[in-house]
């Protein structure tokens, strides 16, 4: 029982395999089918053919049916409806041959690579890739497609001309879907299989892939080029010949409304006048092929009529008709129209006295012409001359003489020699030329040049109609491309372009295959790089934060004493001095923060920290900032923030966003003279963003500088350079910020005019009671309360600067020059309940202990002084390095140069 059900399971697995290796087959090959070339048969690429050789490859020759019935239904346009299966394959004998070369070759390349090469398909190694291409795709493809191409001529579906063409594409598109797809699709059965990485399944398929439509799209855009030109000449020959055979028709139209015109002015009509005039103006056009009049004659007035006939043409036989391709007399009848003159005569004397109501057709154009009293033409006739190609039609024009007599002036059209005078001295005779007479229910085919075998659609799709009407019919002349036109016009570019995509489509995958055997190597160089690079951004990062700390230290003590001797009794000119020396100091400090800012940017460790801001509030701080030197410069300066709610809280970086404003304003006020400078904050019109303007009358920027105003250390080539100081950056760092926060920042500008620059953020609105005290007034917190603040700091200018700015405070102070004196104080505190320190101000890079250390020790005690509030007062900028005092337990940081008003904030949040 055990042994009877795995049989049953392995029919069943056999049969899954098969009916999904026939299913994938047939799917890939009739999306395939639409990648067809210009000839309709063949094309670049045929994907199928890689499938089925890799399918063989992995299973076996046991997928041969499937193979087959496969390409046979891909080849199959319908299935059998009325007849029978065998009807149906008799009919279509060309699949059959076509299926068997599509799936034996595959069967026959299978077995070549595996005696020659690695039977565990291993195509990553170079002796098994050579073996692949040399065996697979060229003596494959070359076997399906001499089979496919055959069969297609055998069957009569190409002619021989395209045979070589039909091969050659069969084989390139055979050998590119081999080259591609059957290392694809053992790639993919490895790693179903858990032989190959998904990595590298990833980099070959996407590879593959993208060669795959490069192929395609160079293909395609030349065979569309192709079809183009085709059309464009066969529209352009087309119309040339329809122009010429329009106006050949054109002209019979006017000779035979002049010979009306002649017939009915001259009083003693008779053939010698006819001939002559009949003569004359068909010298001077060559698309009259003869010229009759016609007469009207009633039965009493024929026997006088065939006697002058007689006279006229002594080998007439009177008034005639045709029967049996015989000239006979006419049967009685109450009237007639017969052929009175004609002209020449020697190729027209059948005609004379013909009777032209004995024909239905003529009779019925004669009636119409009569009764319309103009121009009106036969349907198809065939004319009573005796000549090859004698179709034709009559151009009949009524006439009534001066003697009363009536009849019709009649141009004899001969259809084939109209065409050919069209075609003399032109280069369309490779042209099927059909002419055919439209009517309302089907159009008559009057005339065809060249157009056999013409049923092939590769011939039908490039073709040109025009349509003319003379009298009551309407005829249609189509001009359709022929084989010899092909031949003449096809570039075959796109094959020539297919020949190179497919050379460089296998030196790809060569490559590709080679490159992936060597992954592991390459993996280890590119590690070793990349610790090597990453080595080196670790040390430009610790250079530029050397840098910072070392002209930030010095920086600091400078702006210390500023401060400090500002708040000392000075008269004006002292504090003008000192004045401009704190903007100096807070002009270089600004450069510094620029650079490394830009730092940051270039090595993407600049980060947002998004929290609660009022907008209003940061409006009306800057108005504090810069009202002063505004009114300095007489300037107006307007803050409009009227949209906005002003408990309006959003949720941003307020730091950043509080950086651009200053920068756009800075500027603004540094190049306006007269005028105005305003700050305008607005929602958009979808409440989606905030748009903060800043408009100026300033100098303004020529237009040519304007693409240059955000790139880094750039400043205007005009009287800017000389006259203003700035580093380049704030713009620049400006529109990073504004792109980091998800907006988009914008200038327009008119020189001599003003400037306006306008930026837009996200709205993102918070709840006003997550704010945090940043801005608490320090004078509102502890002034019934006296603080202790050990201030540990190496640098004696740095320590007089704390120290007396806490003096000032009332606080009380105690100061270490590096981390170890500072545990000793901490230490020697315990026993004193009263003079306990309430806060630290730690350095950080200091002799013997820094403060990192130091904090790290300090949170490890067992005491009180484990959650003493820790304030990093430092010389380093970088986001990294403040975020690590942060996770390692200070509890805020100050940065240095320090500047009082933050010092003071930080202070009073961490004592509350």
């Amino acid at each position: 029982m055990p042994s009877w059900n795995a049989s049953i399971k392995k029919i069943g697995g056999e049969f899954l395999l098969l009916v999904l290796v026939f299913l994938l087959y047939l799917i890939v090959g009739k999306l395939s089918l639409n990648l067809s070339s210009i000839d309709g048969y063949s094309t670049p690429v045929w994907p199928p053919a890689g499938l089925a050789l890799g399918f063989v490859l992995l299973f076996g020759n046991r997928v041969w049916l499937a193979l087959f019935l496969g390409a046979y239904l891909t080849n199959t346009t319908h299935l059998p409806t009325s007849e029978t299966w065998m009807e149906f394959l008799i009919a279509n004998p060309q699949n059959i041959t076509i299926s068997l070369g599509n799936s034996t070759s595959a069967v026959l390349g299978a077995y070549l690579l595996k005696k020659y090469s690695d039977p565990s398909l291993n195509i990553f190694q170079v002796h098994e890739i050579l073996v692949f291409f040399a065996f697979a795709g060229p003596v494959t493809a070359f076997i399906s497609s001499v089979i496919g191409s055959l069969s297609l001529y055998y069957f009569k579906i190409i002619y021989f001309e395209f045979l070589f063409q039909t091969w050659l594409t069969w084989w390139m598109g055979d050998s590119i879907g081999i080259i591609i797809f059957t290392p694809l699709l053992i790639l993919i059965w490895k790693w179903y299989k858990g032989e190959e990485k998904l990595l590298r399944l990833i980099i070959f398929s996407s590879a593959t892939m993208s060669t795959f439509i490069f192929t395609l799209s160079i293909f395609f855009l030349t065979r569309n080029w192709e079809k183009e030109f085709i059309n464009y000449r066969i529209k352009s020959d087309g119309h040339i010949v329809s122009t010429g055979i329009t106006n050949q028709l054109s002209e019979n139209i006017r000779v035979v409304k002049a010979l009306g015109s002649f017939i009915s002015l001259v009083g003693n009509l008779n053939r010698n006048y006819f001939d002559e005039f009949s003569k004359e103006i068909m010298e001077e056009s060559d698309s009259v092929t003869a010229l009759s009049w016609n007469s009207y004659l009633r039965h009493s007035s024929r026997p006088a009529s065939e006697v002058e006939l007689k006279l006229d043409y002594p080998d007439s036989i009177g008034i005639s008709i045709r029967e049996d391709k015989k000239m006979l007399p006419s049967p009685v009848n109450k009237e007639y129209v017969y052929i009175k003159y004609i002209y020449p005569y020697d190729e027209n004397h059948l005609a004379v006295g013909y009777n032209l109501f004995s024909d239905p057709t003529r009779k019925e154009a004669l009636l119409l012409a009569t009764e319309k009293q103009g121009i009106e033409m036969t349907g198809k006739i065939s004319l009573i001359q005796n000549r090859e190609n004698n179709s034709g039609f009559l151009i009949l024009y009524p006439v009534k003489r001066l003697n009363g007599e009536s009849g019709f002036a009649t141009a004899i059209i001969r259809i084939a020699t109209i065409v050919d005078n069209t075609l003399v001295g032109n280069d369309q005779h490779d042209l099927c030329i059909k002419i055919e007479e439209v009517n309302k229910s089907s159009n008559m085919n009057i005339f065809s040049k060249e157009c056999s075998n013409m049923e092939e659609k590769i011939f039908s799709d490039f073709s040109y109609e025009h349509q003319i009407t003379i009298g009551s019919h309407i005829l249609n002349i189509k001009t359709t491309a022929t084989k010899e036109y092909f031949q003449k016009n096809l570039t075959n570019a796109s094959r020539f372009l297919l020949i190179i995509s497919s050379l460089l489509t296998g030196l790809l995958g060569i490559l590709l295959l080679i490159i992936m055997g060597k992954e592991k190597s390459i993996q280890n160089i590119v590690e070793k790089r990349t610790f090597e690079l990453e080595k080196a951004n670790s040390v430009k990062s610790e250079f530029l934060a050397n840098m910072s700390h070392e002209i930030r230290t010095p920086m600091n003590g400078v702006l210390g004493m500023l401060t400090l001797l500002e708040q000392t009794p000075i008269d004006l000119e002292q504090k003008d001095y000192v004045d401009n020396a704190k903007k100096s100091v807070l002009s270089l400090l600004t450069i510094i923060n620029d650079v490394l800012d830009v730092a940051k940017l270039e090595n993407k460790k600049l980060e947002m920290i998004p929290r609660p801001t009022n907008v209003n509030k940061l409006c009306k701080d800057l108005i504090q900032l810069f009202s002063t030197d505004a009114q300095k410069k007489n300037l107006k300066f307007d803050v409009n923030v009227s949209d906005l709610d002003p408990n309006l809280y959003i949720l941003v970086d307020e730091n950043r966003l509080r950086q651009i404003l200053i920068n756009l304003i800075g500027n603004a006020l540094k190049f306006t003279f007269t005028g105005t400078l305003s700050l305008e904050v607005r929602f958009s019109v979808d409440k989606r963003d905030i748009v903060f303007q800043v408009k100026d009358t300033g100098i303004g920027i020529s237009e040519e500088n304007i693409p240059k105003l955000f790139n880094r250390f750039v400043q205007l080539e005009d009287s800017r350079t000389k006259k203003f100081e700035g580093s380049g950056l704030g713009l620049y760092i400006s529109k990073q910020l504004v792109n980091l926060m998800g907006g988009e920042i914008e200038v327009k500008s008119v020189l001599n005019v003003g400037s306006t620059f306008q930026f837009t953020i996200p709205y993102q609105k918070t709840d006003q009671k997550e704010m945090l005290l940043d801005n608490m007034n320090p004078k509102l917190i502890g002034d019934d309360k006296k603080f202790h603040i050990l201030i540990v700091e190496d640098n004696l200018l740095n320590q007089k600067f704390i120290v007396k700015v806490c003096q000032k405070e009332n606080i009380k102070v105690n100061v270490a020059s590096n981390g170890l004196e500072a545990i000793h104080l901490l230490d020697e505190s315990l026993g004193r309940v009263d003079d306990r320190f309430d806060m630290i101000l730690m350095d950080i890079q200091m002799p013997v202990l820094d403060g990192m250390e130091a904090t790290k020790l300090i949170r490890k005690r067992a005491d009180s002084y484990r959650d003493i509030p820790i304030i990093a007062i430092t010389a380093n900028s970088m986001d990294s390095q403040l975020n690590e005092y942060l996770e390692n337990g200070m509890n805020g940081c100050v940065k240095k140069p320090i500047i009082l008003a933050e010092l003071m904030s930080t202070i009073y949040r961490n004592l509350v």
